[in-house]
Order: structure tokens, then C-alpha cells, then sequence
């Protein structure tokens, strides 16, 4: 498989998807009737009748759980020939809000999770196969590279095998020790993997503790053997047999430490002492690490496991080398810092309340800028944008002062490469203005390395010199910040100038091309708007240049939607999905107060997006035959993941506040409760909770004001769970009238505040 120099041509073209989303699916032509967003608060009623929630348990997750079958071939290329997301809309079209249960329904999962276990921030990773084996290289296609496994049974089967196959699970729900269960000629066989150094440390020799625990369940004695062994053969490390014979109900652990430099270190069978000593160490820390910074609770044990997975995954595809902190796009795939990607993971670390990493993680990707001022590694012309907004994301987090002023230098070189790069396409005075007039001709994105105008690099700079500005400002260099502004103030309008130049019509509807003077990307999709197309947008809205509701991203967000760039609410990529690159158009729906969307696509990327138990996120699922692509877990989707649950929850908009902009309704129904601790925003941080007592026909809220900054407002949006509007409000026992539907707004508050919101 190619690395990432053709990042997403692992298939049999390319992916990177984001859609950006302006206008409400329910202005689009098609057979199945849409509510709008009006129609929402009334046609969104619930049923009574108790969801089963899927919680994350041991023995749920070590159970085989019978999946949908797949659906027929005719069927499948219907849905991938359809301009319409046909199923997605179905969905939407139902009157209770999209959940798990519905989209996980519809067709099975991806059939080959892949897990990482190992040290945070160590260099190198273990991998989990789909079959349980070990895979213990840095670049897992290359030929030769070691994995390890078991085999049981007379003649020996191996383990995870056809067609029986395996289950695997996370301990606790989340943590990353996997579990993988195989049963065998009687046998019941789980094996437990994590990863382990001395001290846990970053830069002591890596090992992964396995056990294996053979349980006979059965009434009658069973004998059999087991071998573990390596491919290739190493001649440090021989295979190993055991023979068993396990009486009725009886069990058998075989433990085993084995080093990552299985070529020349020999593993080892430590004690059960040994054993219990790494394996403690190991829970303790991904505990309290996991137990740090924002903390969510949610009424979904699925979303409460999940984050927190997202947050362990991402940590472990971030190698320190020489001190530094370098993102990486996978652990054994991908082993290179990719730009965009990795200057979005520090803001989803600052979103998630770990300042600290994220700081780390900023200051370690300034090491790879050239003395021209230019940050970029591995993608293209978004990458210096995108870490001048994260670097002033994280000011606006931290408000630390002397980081900023440290940095600035760094901000300014990287603002004066992106200031004279777009200067190359601006013509002398008088000379006609070209399309891409003032716009940057550089690498595109990882995949495609020819040097090209594209909006996607340039909204990110642009954005870029805005928030370096702002930066500049806040660290008091009032001339520097003025002599950007104005550059940044110039560079938007020739970007909104060279979009509306740019505009094509075909077949009667209006297309934004984001190559704006080849039109490549459409070409490529025989104008559609799924593949790379998709992608590239997505991501160009992603950066916020544009407005929500702003003509130009409603305009992109409409080819989406109605020229195949959508599957189950995510972005459409070789007839399958590559889920996390929607976060824009996810985004733009939220920011719009649609919110059936934003869930169509969170729930159907935990269901179609990563691995249903184990929450590893891939890069591409081909959705309607439950085939994966091996990029998992995958730092780019863990990172649009934490972005986007977070966005549901809280954000900052201005000078607003927006409290549960996008959460199920199911959530607030009674006796069920949300609460949010340590929430980090531009304000300072934010804690609240919510108890549903709808039942009584009202809903408590406690929410500590922010004491930093002040918001002008807080807009509280309650999405009750039967659709009734909201009747009366009180702050600490007085009332208020500033309500409507089922939002409410707050002016000027502050401190700590209990308000009661009756139905």
C-alpha cells in the first residue's frame, strides 16, 4: 500500500472529504419529504418507547453480536449511482433524530478493526490486526516486517481465523488494552494486549504484555495444545508450545513479554507478580491521564467510551524524536508529519482541555519551518494557515501571554511567506486581472503535489494572516498586527473576488470550483460532487473563511448534497465514505441550527467510521460491503471527532456562548443528565449540567459563568426530547423572557447560575 505521498490513493483513486454546509438539506429536490429547520422542533417527537442503548462493556464486547447482512449488489450500486444521499435522507426524514441504533442497522460494520496499545508519545507503536495478531514495525506493508500470534488446536488453527473469526473490546470501555476473544474446538480464548515501557517513559525500550486465557466452558475435559510463533522466524525468538488440558470449567493464562526489537531482543515469559506490576502501571496511567482535562457525561455509554479512545489513540500516533512531538497520520502506517493534519490536533487538545500537549505539540511543529518563513511538511499550501490558526486558537485558550510573545517572530516569518507567495500572481498595474489573481500557486494537499491555485490553500492562509493579526495585537505589536491586517483585509477580497469569477453553471446549477482555473477536481468526478471534489471543499468551509450562511459556501454545500457528495451524512469517496474529512459541512449545519445532519453524520461515522467496539477511526470505509481501508487508527479522524462532539456540545461564536447547539434529543429526556467540567473556551472555562425532569415538564440547569471574559450572551438550545417548546424561564428564581422554540438566551451573565426551564 503507498504511503502517504498519495495519501488516500490507497483505493483505486483518492480521499480526503469535508463538506461545507450553508443551506438545510430540506431545500433540495428529491422523492423523500424533508423537515426544515422550522419543522424541526414539531416533527422531531420521540417515541416513549426506551432506546436500548449498545453501552461498552466486557461482556458485551467479547460476545459476537450478529450483524445486518450486506446488502445485495444491485442495491449497493443504486445507492453509490444515486446524485441523492437516498438513505441518509430516509433518515432524516423520520420524525426522532438519527441515532446508533438506526444507522448501525442498516448494514454491518467495517470488518477489519486494527487497534495501536503502546507508550504515550513513544516512537514506536504495537498494532492489533483484525485477527488479533501482533504487528510489530513501523511500516507495516513493507515486506518481512515481524508480527507475532497464537495457534491452538490439533492441526493448529490460527488464532482469530476464518470463519469463525474474533470480537475485540477496549478495557473499561476505553482504555487502550485491547481484549480480543477466539473460540476454538471447545475453547473460549481471550487475549489481552497493551504496550509497556520502564516507567512508561517515551524513550525506554517499548514491549507489549500479552495473555493469553484459555477457558473451557464446556462439561467435559478438552486437551489441546497452543504454539506462539513469529513470522518470519527469528532465530532469537524460536516458537513455543504449551499443551493444555482444561477440565470442565477450568482455565489457563500464558503470559508473555515481548520486545518491539524482535529481531535481535528475546521475549520473555514474565511472572504473574511481573505481569500484574506492568499491567497495573499501565490501567493507572491511561486512567488518570484520561481522567484529565475536559470531562464529559453524557446519557450514551458509547460517546462516554469513545472520546476518550479518540484522545489515547491520538496521543500514541504522536512520536517524540529528539524532543520533539511529531504528529503522525498513523502508528505502522502514515509515519510521517502531515501538515494540515497535525496542526489541527492541537487545537482538538486544546478544545479537550490539555493545554499543556497542545503547546508541546505547537512548539514542535515550529521546528519544522524554513528560514523562509514557511511552514510545511508532507501536504502543501494549507499548512502554514492552518498552524497560524491553531497557534492563535491556543492564545485564545491559554491566554498565555509570554507564549505568544515567544512565538510571534515565528508567526510573523510564516505571515511574510504567505504575503509574498501570493504576490507571484498579481500582474503589474493595469495588466487584466486573471481568475487567480492574488492567489497562491503551491502544492495543493498531500496526494497531488503539482503546484496549483486552490481555494482550499488559500481560505486557510487567509484565515491564517487574519488570526496572526490578532495575535500580533494581543502580544502588543500594534505595528506588525496593522501591516498584516491589511494584507489579510486584501488577500480575502481577492479570494471572494476570484470565487465569484469562478462560478461555472452546468446543467442549469451554479458550481464553485475549488481548483478555480483548471477545474481539476470536478473533471476528476465527471462533476460530481463526491471524491476528491468533496473533500477539497469540505475542507476550504472547514476554515471558516466563509460565513455559514454566506451565499458562496450555501452554493458548494448544494453539489454536495445534491450531486453525490453525501453518504449517510458523510462525505462520499470511491462508493464509500472517508468520514472525518466532513467536519466542515458538519460544522456549517450546526452553525446553522440544523441539527438532524450533524447527528446523521456523527452517528453514522460511529458506526460506518471506526470500529464499533474499539473505536479506532479509519481513513476510508467502503460503507455498503463493511470493507476498510488499514489506515486505523488514524490521527486525522480522532481529531474531527473530538472536534465535532465538542462543537455539539459547547462552542464560542463571538461574543456568544452556545450551550448544546446539536445534541440528540434523547439525551434530555427524564431522569437523563449531560455535565460538562473544564470546558476550555475563549472565556475561560465552563462547567455545567443538565437534569431532565421532563416528566415534571421542566429541565435544571447549572452553569458556572466563565470568570475571565465575560460573554455579552449565553444561548442555550434545550431540544426536548417529544419536540414541545419551551413555556417559561427563571435565573436563580427570577424570570426571564428572552426565549423562543427551544432556545434561550441569557445577556450579561455571570458567576455561578441555576436556571429552570419549564415545558
Amino acid at each position: 500500500m503507498p504511503k502517504k505521498k498519495a495519501r488516500f490513493s490507497i483505493i483505486t483513486g483518492a480521499v480526503l472529504v469535508t463538506l461545507a454546509g450553508a443551506m438545510p438539506l430540506s431545500s433540495l429536490n428529491e422523492k423523500v419529504p424533508t423537515p426544515g429547520p422550522r419543522d424541526e422542533i414539531r416533527s422531531d417527537i420521540v417515541s416513549r418507547t426506551a432506546r436500548r442503548r449498545l453501552g461498552t462493556t466486557e461482556k458485551q464486547s467479547l460476545s459476537p453480536a450478529k450483524a445486518p447482512q450486506p446488502l445485495a449488489p444491485e442495491r449497493i450500486k443504486e445507492l453509490q449511482a444515486a446524485d441523492r444521499d437516498i438513505m441518509g435522507d430516509q433518515i432524516l426524514a423520520r420524525k426522532v433524530d438519527p441515532s446508533f441504533e438506526i444507522l448501525a442497522g442498516l448494514m454491518p460494520g467495517m470488518k477489519k478493526s486494527r487497534e495501536a496499545v503502546g507508550v504515550k508519545h513513544h516512537l514506536h507503536d504495537i498494532g492489533v490486526a483484525p485477527d488479533g495478531t501482533l504487528e510489530l514495525s513501523d511500516d507495516v506493508d513493507v515486506a518481512g516486517s515481524p508480527v507475532a500470534f497464537f495457534e491452538m488446536g490439533t492441526p493448529f488453527v490460527r488464532f482469530g481465523a476464518a470463519p469463525a473469526g474474533c470480537s475485540k473490546s477496549l478495557l473499561k470501555g476505553f482504555l487502550p488494552v485491547v481484549q480480543v476473544r477466539f473460540d476454538s474446538g471447545g475453547i473460549s480464548y481471550i487475549e489481552t494486549v497493551f504496550g509497556y515501557s520502564e516507567g512508561l517513559s517515551p524513550d525506554a525500550d517499548l514491549w507489549a504484555y500479552v495473555e493469553l486465557d484459555a477457558r473451557n466452558a464446556g462439561a467435559q475435559t478438552v486437551n489441546t495444545k497452543v504454539r506462539f510463533r513469529f513470522e518470519p522466524a527469528f532465530a532469537a525468538n524460536p516458537p513455543r508450545e504449551w499443551t493444555l488440558s482444561l477440565a470442565a470449567g477450568a482455565s489457563h493464562k500464558i503470559r508473555l513479554k515481548i520486545p518491539w526489537a524482535v529481531r535481535t531482543v528475546k521475549y520473555q515469559e514474565p511472572t504473574a507478580p511481573d505481569y500484574a506490576r506492568a499491567y497495573g502501571q499501565v490501567v493507572d496511567f491511561w486512567s488518570k491521564d484520561l481522567a484529565s482535562g475536559l470531562q464529559i457525561n453524557v446519557p450514551e455509554p458509547r460517546v462516554n467510551d469513545a472520546y476518550r479512545a479518540w484522545l489515547a489513540y491520538a496521543s500514541l500516533d504522536v512520536d517524540k524524536r529528539n524532543d520533539v512531538l511529531e504528529p503522525h497520520d498513523g502508528a505502522g502506517f502514515y509515519e510521517e508529519v502531515f501538515g494540515y493534519s497535525a496542526a489541527l490536533y492541537p487545537h482538538a487538545l486544546d478544545l479537550w482541555g490539555r493545554p499543556d500537549e497542545a503547546r508541546a505539540v505547537l512548539d514542535s511543529l515550529l521546528t519544522f519551518q524554513a528560514p523562509d518563513g514557511l511552514f510545511t511538511s508532507h501536504f502543501g499550501t494549507p499548512d502554514p494557515g492552518t498552524l497560524l490558526f491553531a497557534l492563535w486558537e491556543h492564545y485564545e485558550m491559554t491566554r498565555d501571554a509570554a507564549w505568544l510573545r515567544r512565538v510571534a517572530p515565528n508567526m510573523i516569518r510564516m505571515a511574510d511567506w504567505i504575503i509574498r507567495k501570493r504576490r507571484e500572481s498579481i500582474p503589474p498595474a493595469g495588466a487584466p486581472k486573471a481568475v487567480t489573481y492574488g492567489l497562491i500557486k503551491f502544492s495543493p494537499y498531500c496526494d497531488f503535489q503539482t503546484p496549483s491555485f486552490d481555494y482550499f490553500g488559500d481560505t486557510y492562509c487567509a484565515v491564517g494572516l487574519e488570526k496572526t493579526a490578532k495575535a500580533l495585537a494581543a502580544a502588543g505589536l500594534k505595528a506588525e498586527s496593522d501591516r498584516i491586517a491589511k494584507e489579510a483585509a486584501a488577500y480575502r477580497a481577492d479570494i471572494l473576488a476570484s470565487m465569484d469569477a469562478a462560478v461555472i453553471v452546468r446543467d442549469g446549477r451554479k458550481i464553485l470550483p475549488v481548483e478555480p482555473d483548471t477545474h481539476r477536481l470536478l473533471k476528476s468526478t465527471n462533476y460530481r460532487g463526491g471524491g476528491y471534489y468533496g473533500l477539497i471543499a469540505s475542507c476550504m468551509l472547514e476554515s471558516e473563511f466563509l460565513p455559514a450562511a454566506d451565499p458562496r459556501a450555501a452554493m458548494v454545500m448544494r453539489f454536495m448534497e445534491e450531486k453525490g457528495g453525501l453518504r449517510l451524512g458523510m462525505s462520499e469517496f470511491d462508493g464509500g465514505v472517508d468520514h472525518a474529512y466532513t467536519y466542515g459541512y458538519w460544522l456549517d449545519c450546526l452553525k446553522l441550527g440544523n441539527v438532524k445532519p450533524v447527528l446523521l453524520g456523527f452517528y453514522g461515522s460511529l458506526a460506518y467510521g471506526m470500529s464499533r467496539q474499539t473505536y479506532s477511526g479509519v481513513e476510508v470505509t467502503h460503507l455498503f460491503t463493511g470493507a476498510n481501508e488499514p489506515t486505523l487508527p488514524h490521527l486525522y479522524s480522532c481529531t474531527e471527532q473530538l472536534r465535532l462532539l465538542r462543537m455539539m456540545l459547547l462552542r464560542d461564536e463571538g461574543d456568544e456562548l452556545q450551550i448544546l447547539p446539536a445534541v440528540p434529543r434523547d439525551w434530555l429526556d427524564a431522569g437523563k443528565t449531560i455535565e460538562i467540567k473544564n470546558a476550555p473556551t475563549r472565556f475561560g472555562a465552563v462547567s455545567y449540567s443538565v437534569d431532565s425532569q421532563i416528566d415534571k415538564k421542566k429541565i435544571v440547569v447549572t452553569l458556572s459563568v466563565p470568570a475571565r471574559l465575560a460573554p455579552k450572551k449565553i444561548v442555550l438550545r434545550l431540544r426536548h426530547p417529544h419536540g414541545e417548546a419551551i413555556k417559561g424561564v427563571t435565573v436563580d428564581g427570577k424570570p426571564i423572557s428572552t426565549f423562543k422554540g427551544e432556545t434561550l438566551e441569557i445577556a450579561a451573565p455571570s458567576g455561578a447560575m441555576k436556571i429552570e426551564v419549564l415545558f
